[in-house]
């Protein structure tokens, strides 16, 4: 494709946007090649997420661009902490109308008394995690 963003490594093998986004075109890469697309990946989020955090910064301080500028959104949530507002709703619709908070927010909340009881019913699972050496 003509005209596209292509990251380039450090020597000098080209990627494409359009290659990251054709299904295709990635299942033909060899392990080796794409090893190094991901690890290009790996690095450009990285400067995305600096880069999108001095733009906040920035139009919050009230700087102003052409062509860039906040929006509103609207979001809903509920009054979490609300005692009353719990037992209503655990009256009307039952216990699956509340969420028991995780361990980390209840030890949180409650402080170290209440591992002994976290002990008792917290399950462990082993998840698999990209490690990047």
């Amino acid at each position: 494709m003509a005209n596209e963003i292509t990251i380039i490594d450090d020597f000098g093998q080209k990627f494409g946007l359009s290659i990251m986004t054709d299904d295709t075109q990635l299942k033909q890469l060899d392990n080796a090649t794409f090893e190094d697309l991901v690890y290009l990946i790996k690095y450009l989020k990285n400067g995305i997420k600096k880069t999108d955090a001095e733009l906040k910064s920035r139009l919050d301080n009230g700087a102003q661009f052409k062509h860039i500028s906040y929006g509103e959104s609207n979001k809903q949530s509920l009054a979490q902490d609300d005692e009353a507002l719990k037992k209503a709703f655990v009256k009307k619709y039952g216990w699956q109308a509340v969420e028991v908070k995780t361990p980390t927010k209840l030890k949180k909340e409650f402080g170290e008394a209440i591992q002994e009881d976290l002990d008792k019913v917290v399950v462990h699972e082993t998840q698999n995690r990209v490690k990047y050496d």
